[in-house]
Formats: C-alpha cells, structure tokens, sequence
C-alpha cells in the first residue's frame, strides 16, 4: 500500500465557478492529454466536430495536442457564460485531464504520492493564506501508485524528505524570528543540504568556503539586486501583459520601495504569517524536484526568491493604496503563480539567480 499526503486544508477546496473573478480557461494554452483525445476522435454529430474543430495536430516534439485560443485568447469551448461546452455536452469525465485535476498538482514517489494545491487560483490561495501553525498533514493509504521500487531512489527521497522537514522547521520556529533573520538561517541550510546531499549521493566532500557567511537578506534586499531580478523578470516569457506593466512600475520605484520597507512590516506585522505559509508552499511544491536534477539549494532559492518578491509586490501595492487587504494579497499571489510557476524555464530562471558578492 502506498500513500497519499495532502496539506489539511486541501480537503477543504471547492471551485468556486462563477464567482470567481479569473478563468482557468482564458489565457492558457490547454494541453489535450492522449486519452481524452482518443475518445474526441470518436464523438458523434455536430459537437464532436467542433471539438476536434478546435484541437491542434499533437505536437512532432513533444506528441501532445492542445485547445486552439480564440481571438481574446480564451478556449474556443468556452461559452458566452463562461460556462464549458464539454462539461455540458460530455461531462466531467470527458474533461481534458488539466481542466479535471486544476489547480491541483500531483508528485508521485516511490512508496505514494503528494497533492497540493496551486497558488494561482484565488480559492487556493485563500486557504494557503490562511494557515498560521506549523505545516499539518492528511495521509491517505491507497495502493501503491508509484513507477519503481527501486531502493536507490527510495533512499535519495528519504533524504530530500528529511532535508524539507527540516526547512519546515526553520520556517515555522519554535522562537519568534524576523522575515530577514529566517530567510538567512533557511538560505545557509540550503548550503550544507546541497553539500550533504553531494555527499550522500556523489560522494563529494563537503565544500568549505567562506561563503558559509554569506547573508540572504542583505544580498537581495537592495537595489541594485533588486534591479537585477525585476531586469531578469522582464525577460521571462509573460503571460498576461498588465503583468509586465506592472513590474516595469515597480521597478522605477525600488528605491521608495526598500526605504519604505520598515514601515509597511510594521503595518502588516500582524499578518506576516502570511509569508510563512508561501515559503511552506513553495518548499512543499518545489523542494523535492531536487530527486530530478540534484539542485536542492536552488529549490530554496526558488521558494526565498518567490516569497521576497511577493513581499516587494505588497510593499508596492500599499505604498500605492494606503493598504493591503487579504483580497489584495490573494490576487498579488496568484499573478505572480500564473506568470512564474506554470513555466518550467521561469522557475529555473529564478532558482539559478546569481548573487553579486
């Protein structure tokens, strides 16, 4: 038997349809899954035309066909209600496999799997949100759904695994700390992570340089870094063009941002939880993609690098309006989930950022 484990409020999500203020089917591209394409092949009258109307050839590259976006860049299956025609045409069994699963996310591991649910839908983001406690857990057993025993990988998961729980320990301390002090003690635990993790699965010894010393914060909170990463935000494929005006006004802004810095942390100080619980989802979401590619410090760099980013978003936002309401922190969050995470070379973009020392 394997297992599934969950974060606890993930039972607690509902779509929340109309209500919601975005759409998961207006400005992304929607991949067909092979399975659901099969069985459009086969559907009748004129409904079944008009889907297979509206899909591309499977890619030569990668053999995966996607939903053609119309003129406005929603799904041509989208109804003037925003309503979707293969739900009520098919059913949701019928649903491509994206539009079933989202905004939840799946990592499959050799003993089970984890869920999770991604930043970049508002009703997820208000239950990220909300957590203040350390991290607690739904584990299900169900049959083992993973795609090897190999015992070697086991052992490199169990390693990451101990390594997260580790960083969920420095995130959510037993003593009170501040954002910076954390970000440093979680940045410096990256460090001999990696050196250990080299040790255990290459064999390298462990790398002793002064650079043990080195301080997250003061490294990323200036503006000449600041600069830099907003420069290298820029240049990453944008998804929704507001997105782009909006950090080309932040960054004419960096040096009224940082000098207003203390004072928007004393105004927020009573929900600065909040970056708490994104350095948590960004841990649990990333962190254990290191098995991949053996990159356990850039995946802490991703999660430091996410949430301080947030943090330069909220302090732009409520230099710009007076406030920050939980509205307004959910939808800074989910913009920058939509333009960063759903991109595999934005994230390693931001995971590889090079400090000038």
């Amino acid at each position: 038997m394997g297992y599934i484990r969950r974060p606890s409020y993930y039972k607690n999500f509902r779509c929340i349809g109309s209500a919601c203020t975005d759409n998961c089917c207006i400005g992304w591209e929607i991949e067909v899954d092979a399975d659901t394409l099969a069985y459009y092949q086969t559907v009748s009258g004129s409904f079944g035309e008009k889907l297979r109307a509206s899909i591309s050839a499977p890619a030569p590259q990668t053999g995966t066909a996607h939903f053609f976006m119309d003129k406005q860049n929603r799904c041509p299956l989208l109804d003037a209600c925003n309503l979707c025609e293969v739900y009520k045409h098919l059913g949701e069994q019928h649903m491509v496999q994206i539009c079933t699963d989202h905004p939840r996310y799946f990592g499959w591991f050799s003993g089970g799997r984890e869920d999770g649910l991604g930043l970049c839908c508002e009703a997820a983001a208000h239950l990220i949100l909300q957590e203040t406690g350390y991290p607690q857990w739904e584990i299900l057993q169900e049959p083992d759904t993973s795609d090897t025993d190999e015992k070697t990988e086991h052992g490199i998961e169990q390693t990451l695994f101990s390594m997260r729980e580790q960083l969920f320990h420095l995130i959510k301390p037993e003593a009170s700390v501040s954002f910076d002090e954390k970000t440093d003690a979680i940045y410096r635990a990256a460090r001999a992570m990696q050196d250990q993790y080299d040790a255990v699965v290459f064999g390298f010894p462990a790398d002793e340089t002064e650079e043990d010393l080195f301080c997250w914060s003061k490294a990323f909170w200036n503006e000449a870094c600041l600069t830099q990463i907003f420069n290298q935000l820029l240049q990453m494929e944008i998804n929704r063009p507001d997105w782009k005006d909006h950090l080309l006004c932040i960054k004419t802004q960096l040096s009224d941002l940082l000098h207003a810095r203390p004072a928007f942390l004393q105004f927020y100080q009573k929900k600065c939880y909040e970056y708490d619980q994104l350095l948590l989802y960004f841990v649990y979401r990333h962190f254990m993609n290191a098995r991949d590619d053996d990159a356990v410090r850039e995946k802490v760099q991703f999660a430091l690098i996410s949430t301080a980013v947030i943090q330069v978003l909220d302090i732009f936002h409520w230099m710009t309006h007076g406030t920050l309401s939980h509205w307004d922190q959910i939808c800074i969050c989910k913009a920058y989930s939509r333009e960063i995470e759903y991109d595999e070379e934005n994230t390693e973009c931001l995971s590889n950022f090079i400090f000038d020392t």
